[in-house]
């Protein structure tokens, strides 16, 4: 089997049969579909059983979190690629599976365009396009990457472990930060819209202190303290207007990033 596609959902019954309906309506079929319900209260577990054929796996039960949600997904896959599609979120066109598996891929990861949905407009994203990976680690030090836009192959998991639970937001960033900016594992990338994500989820209303927390967290687990005492330096400057055109313009700086986490790792410090 090519694909697991795992939604997560809790008590957003519109938002997850939006979510089913445009899962179900792929032209691309070599996939398994589970749904991971937190015990929801709102009726979801109905709008399940409406589409209960299509359904390769579903619960309803507590859950610790999302990370906890998610894990229980990844338990359950039996795919090759797994795609994490929350409630409310929505694949773009009904051939979008099709296109991302034309020609039966096996990077560790495949990511594409997406689009954002905000009050109801959707405002487009295509800066995986030119994205130079292999100076990722600045890149994703200071940002994110949008999980809907990307399918992660199994073997990441089996790498780097399943889902932190300890993180509340920044868990599926550990991943790629590993996978993508420490061990420069392969993008592909495919030139089409993914997704329609829903910009009023869990993730994007956790408050940026939250979030560098966290980030910073993860970074003393995986990296030597002196570096990342020199991505929160780069970052403070950054955030007063200071890196921004250097970091385009000089990939010396992200290559030393690079070689210092490298180093770090075979010395034995990090």
């Amino acid at each position: 089997m090519k694909l697991s596609i795992i939604t997560i959902n809790l008590n957003d019954k519109s938002g997850l049969q939006k979510t089913i309906e445009s899962i179900v309506s792929q032209s691309f079929t070599d996939y398994e579909f589970i749904i991971i319900d937190g015990q929801s209260t709102d009726g979801s577990p109905v709008v399940i059983n409406q589409y209960k054929d299509k359904i390769s796996y579903w619960v309803s039960e507590k859950d610790s979190g999302i990370y906890n949600a998610m894990n229980k997904g990844i338990r359950q896959s039996k795919g090759e690629y797994l795609y994490f599609l929350n409630s409310g979120d929505a694949l773009y066109a009904n051939d979008v599976l099709e296109k991302i598996f034309e020609g039966d891929p096996h990077e560790p990861f495949i990511c594409g365009n997406f689009y954002m949905e905000v009050a109801g407009k959707l405002e487009e994203d295509k800066s995986y396009k030119n994205h130079d990976w292999r100076f990722a680690i600045y890149d994703l030090f200071a940002g994110f990457l949008c999980h809907q836009a990307f399918f992660i192959h199994k073997s990441n998991f089996e790498k780097y472990g399943l889902y932190c639970e300890d993180l509340i937001v920044m868990s599926d960033w550990k991943l790629f930060f590993q996978g993508i900016a420490l061990d420069q594992l392969p993008v592909r990338y495919v030139d089409i819209f993914i997704v329609i994500y829903n910009m009023e989820g869990f993730s994007t209303r956790i408050g940026g202190e939250i979030i560098y927390k966290e980030k910073l967290q993860v970074c003393r687990e995986l990296l030597s303290e002196p570096l990342v005492k020199k991505l929160e330096r780069l970052y403070y400057l950054d955030q007063n207007g200071f890196v921004t055109d250097i970091m385009k313009s000089k990939k010396w700086i992200y290559n030393g990033f690079r070689v210092f986490a490298k180093l770090g790792r075979i010395l034995g410090f990090t």
